[in-house]
């Protein structure tokens, strides 16, 4: 459903937040969204990121998704990131 929105909204990104587990869930949801992404022909122009408490961006690279930021991030350090990547892309076409 978040992919339909996506293409409905003709959004630029996608943020999700997530729970870290132990049977590992919150990974193969991220692994998910990007592999949507990809399927749909969405993914070069989309930008992929996910919080929470105990997600790193590390974690968040490794299941396909752009960024990562957990514990103490403000929000105006992912309005930074996504505003930096967006004219970053913008100025490439």
């Amino acid at each position: 459903r978040l992919i339909e929105k996506v293409v409905e909204l003709d959004a630029d990104g996608v943020l999700i937040s997530t729970i870290v587990t132990h049977s590992d869930v919150h990974k193969g949801h991220m692994q998910q969204l990007h592999r949507l992404a990809v399927e749909r022909g969405l993914r070069e122009e989309l930008l992929l990121v996910s919080g929470g408490t105990q997600v790193s961006d590390q974690l968040a690279r490794e299941c396909g998704l752009d960024a990562g930021f957990g514990r103490g991030t403000r929000g105006q350090e992912v309005a930074n990131f996504l505003v930096r990547k967006l004219r970053q892309r913008d100025s490439s076409r």
